[in-house]
């Protein structure tokens, strides 16, 4: 191979020249990480300061409360925040207890105290057992796990505070009924009803009536549910009793609506009227003096006054018959009669039987009069009232040396504003008879001797019929009328007593 002169070949190219970097990379590299060391020693560093703060804090945050309830904690209302468990114990077992023995409740009347009511009383209590279980978890928050779980369950009480109660015994009210059933007894009293005592007749105010006695009542249940809303809100204090006032079923005025004067009957004795005649009529009224009649009964004048005899403690004395005067044991009861008639007609009595005088007598109109015989004429009213009737029947001076009968029957109370009276009517008249009758005078009372002048005995008279009606009035206002009898006085003839004796010559 020819090459020209000066000619080279092409020569194969140099390898390019090595420069000396490594050792520049690594010197910085060094130095960078010379530089990454330090910063990240300080980072490190740093953060690890910041660590311990935040634990510190953590720290100091929960550790006042490692042995102390959390802030936000409530038993019974009662903040146990801050305070140990055996104080926390100690502060709900002496509210329990206060609970427990502070209430209480007297129970009183008129001064008098009958027991004090304690929730003991109503089987209240809490066992001392549920209280260290209610307290022991509630104690346990905030205590349990890292700081930061500690925090943050202190946090959660704070935001959201916890209330805890202890657990009672449920109330009983068995001692309770126990209790007031006692007190019921000693403050409920029956009512007393008013009763007539007795009817005494000659007293100004005949009747004695025991008055009547209200009683008393406990509404227990009344009672019992107010003591309970107390218990229930721990007002103490006292509770009075008022006992309802139980009305009896008879009051006095009841009684003395039933003892009322229905009516009052007078009839005049007449001055001539001798004593023996007014000591019949006295006879007569004692045995009707204090009479009662039950309603339905009757009453025969007869029967009460008994026979007129000697026995029966009457007399002899002047009575009339046929309009003519003669001697009987008795005389005069025919005024008791009549007087007790219109007490009964006045008091609107039923009259059963009743007969009339023949002839008009002096203490009262004709047909308003009532003549008794034993045996043959009586007297008999029924007590057609819903109640007893009571009588009194006397003699009363009304001024001195004027006595008269009186005869009162008191009995159910009259409607207010009625009242009775008696009008008699002459309806009819009758002319007496022309005839005259003579009659012996065997026993010498007028006439001896036969040629004596005859002695008039009786005049001729003239005869009448008259009804007799009851009024009734109210507030003075005439409302009914009612027929009583019709009864006729006989026209009469004259009549003589001629004497019996021849004159000696």
């Amino acid at each position: 191979m020819n090459f020209q002169q000066g000619y080279r070949p092409p020569q194969p190219p140099k390898p390019p020249k090595k420069r000396r970097v490594f050792p520049i990379v690594l010197a910085i590299m060094l130095v960078a990480l010379a530089i990454g060391a330090g910063t990240f020693g300080y980072m490190a560093i740093r953060r690890a300061q910041e660590e311990k703060a935040r634990l510190q804090a953590l720290s100091d945050a929960v550790s006042p409360y490692n042995e102390t309830f959390l802030p936000g904690i409530y038993v019974d209302g009662i903040s146990l925040g801050g305070m140990t468990a055996q104080q926390g114990i100690d502060a709900v077992l002496a509210q329990i207890k206060d609970r427990q023995t502070g209430w209480n409740l007297g129970l009183t009347y008129r001064g008098h105290l009958f027991y004090t009511l304690h929730y003991s009383d109503f089987g209240v209590s809490t066992d001392v057992g549920s209280v260290y279980a209610l307290l022991e978890p509630l104690y346990r928050k905030g205590k349990l796990g890292t700081l930061e779980e500690r925090k943050a369950e202190m946090d959660a009480v704070a935001q959201e505070p916890i209330h805890a109660y202890t657990t009672e015994s449920e109330m009983t009210d068995d001692r309770l009924d126990s209790i007031l059933s006692q007190i019921q007894a000693e403050l409920t009293t029956a009512p007393q009803d008013a009763y007539l005592a007795y009817f005494d007749p000659d007293a100004a105010d005949p009747f004695v009536i025991q008055p009547e006695q209200y009683g008393s009542a406990l509404d227990v249940a009344a009672v019992k549910e107010e003591i309970l809303e107390r218990a229930a809100e721990g007002k103490s204090g006292t509770l009075e009793f008022q006992p309802a006032s139980v009305a009896p079923g008879v009051t006095t005025q009841d009684i003395r609506n039933q003892v009322t004067l229905r009516s009052k009957a007078t009839t005049p004795i007449s001055s001539a009227s001798t004593e023996d005649r007014n000591s019949n009529i006295r006879n007569a009224f004692s045995f009707l003096n204090g009479k009662t009649v039950a309603p339905g009964e009757r009453l025969s004048f007869n029967k009460v006054t008994k026979e007129r005899t000697l026995k029966n403690g009457y007399k002899y004395a002047i009575e009339y018959v046929l309009g003519m005067e003669e001697l009987g044991i008795g005389g005069g009861v025919c005024q008791a009669s009549t007087t007790m008639y219109l007490a009964a007609l006045l008091s609107d009595l039923q009259i059963v039987s009743r007969i009339s005088h023949s002839d008009p007598v002096s203490y009262t109109t004709f047909g308003q009069d009532a003549t008794v015989v034993y045996g043959r004429h009586d007297l008999v009213f029924k007590n057609n009232l819903n109640g007893t009737i009571y009588i009194t029947a006397k003699v009363v001076e009304k001024k001195k040396n004027s006595l008269e009968c009186q005869v009162c029957i008191y009995g159910p109370k009259l409607e207010d504003g009625v009242s009775y009276t008696l009008r008699t009517d002459t309806v009819e008249t009758i002319a007496a008879p022309l005839t005259e009758t003579y009659q012996k005078d065997t026993s010498h009372t007028y006439v001896t001797y036969k040629d004596e002048e005859p002695y008039q005995v009786r005049q001729a008279r003239d005869g009448f019929v008259n009804e007799t009606y009851l009024l009734k009035w109210k507030d003075g206002e005439l409302i009914e009328e009612k027929f009583v009898s019709r009864d006729t006085c006989k026209a009469r003839g004259a009549v003589y007593a001629v004497g019996t004796l021849n004159r000696e010559d």
